[in-house]
């Protein structure tokens, strides 16, 4: 039961709009659920939210009629939840451990079918003020959404297999995200890569220049560059949406020369692009301290390795390129998305500003 692509293209990739598997009645004399399969939509996040309606239209009704375990803790249906080969399969594997032990904290040993909407609400709000252990701030709005999101998703795994027979975290309350991202002037950019090491430098150009994510770069591989054609091609299994993209880089010459360069200096058993000098993998945590203090060096900022992904995208904007293209480059699914990455600069408000002077100047000699 879930959300599967049930074609594939001419590389046996997955491809098409999204189907959903869900239960529709109970065998009276085995007890087994039956289950109904239909297309859903094209968008993962719809398709998943109708899975979500049909289920528990389905739970409501049946009451679930399996013989659920009351002693179960929450403790141990997180447990449960993250050795599944679906949780175990997810690119945020490392993150969502540390996450369930924040969730850990706040209910304990509480029974799971005991755990409650209210109780729910109560833990969002006192985790405001707890402190991170990590960043040594209060949690914000957006970790604690996480936090919510993957109980809700292991208590939903927990009512497939019936060990419980609701979700208290189903339809909560969430938290205003409010973006993070930072624009980086270009003067400031050639600071900061002055201030980088070597092998690092030309994954900062990379993500300045084609706003790919920090992931996406370190992880590259020969396979998807085309020297000749000028062009990266992410395979879906590479993008954090699960979306193929084609990024060009022939018409950016610093750009270019990063490629060209990487493509000199290879050895015929190297499989990634971008490596440290000794050849080995780059870690994605060390490459961000890096960058940090590459700021710190450079006495600007301080900025984040991600504030490249935001700056690619308001250049891009501000070079006149339209919405849907720069989407499509960047893996922007919505427009809300989008959004949150488009900064305005003083250059442009100043021009903003001026436009409107030059207007109220015009309307006020017309009178």
């Amino acid at each position: 039961m879930g959300i599967y692509k049930k074609y594939k293209d001419k590389k046996g990739k997955p491809t098409g709009p999204w189907f959903i598997q869900y239960p529709y009645e109970r065998d009276v004399n085995t007890g087994k659920l039956k289950y109904k399969t239909q297309k859903a939509s094209w968008h993962k996040k719809n398709a998943q939210e109708i899975l979500r309606i049909k289920q528990d239209e389905f739970y409501k009704k049946d009451k679930l009629g399996i013989e659920t375990d009351p002693e179960l803790t929450f403790n141990q249906l997180m447990d449960w939840g993250l050795k599944q080969e679906i949780m175990k399969s997810k690119k945020s594997v490392c993150e969502d451990a540390n996450r369930v032990k924040h969730l850990k904290s706040g209910f304990g040993s509480v029974r799971a079918m005991q755990l409650t909407p209210l109780m729910v609400d109560n833990f969002m709000i006192k985790m405001k003020s707890v402190v991170s252990e990590r960043t040594k701030r209060p949690f914000s709005g957006t970790t604690i959404n996480k936090m919510i999101s993957l109980a809700r998703r292991i208590y939903y795994l927990g009512m497939d297999a019936g060990k419980v027979n609701s979700n208290p975290f189903a339809r909560r309350m969430t938290f205003k995200e409010e973006p993070k991202g930072k624009y980086i002037p270009a003067d400031e950019f050639r600071k900061i890569r002055e201030n980088l090491h070597d092998y690092v430098k030309p994954i900062a150009v990379t993500a300045y220049f084609t706003g790919m994510r920090r992931a996406e770069i370190i992880n590259l591989e020969w396979d998807n560059v085309n020297i000749f054609g000028g062009y990266l091609d992410l395979d879906s299994e590479d993008t954090k949406t699960d979306e193929p993209r084609r990024i060009y880089f022939n018409s950016l010459k610093e750009l270019k020369k990063v490629f060209v360069e990487a493509e000199r200096k290879r050895t015929p058993d190297k499989k990634q692009v971008f490596t440290q000098e000794d050849g080995k993998d780059i870690s994605p945590q060390y490459m961000s301290r890096l960058f940090k203090k590459a700021c710190t060096n450079a006495k600007v900022g301080p900025y984040r390795f991600h504030d490249l992904r935001h700056t690619f995208n308001t250049n891009m904007s501000k070079a006149g390129v339209d919405r849907a293209v720069t989407m499509k480059l960047t893996g922007h699914k919505t427009l809300e998305m989008f959004l949150r990455y488009r900064h305005l600069d003083n250059e442009e408000a100043e021009e903003a500003m001026q436009k409107l002077d030059g207007f109220l100047e015009k309307k006020s000699k017309k009178k």
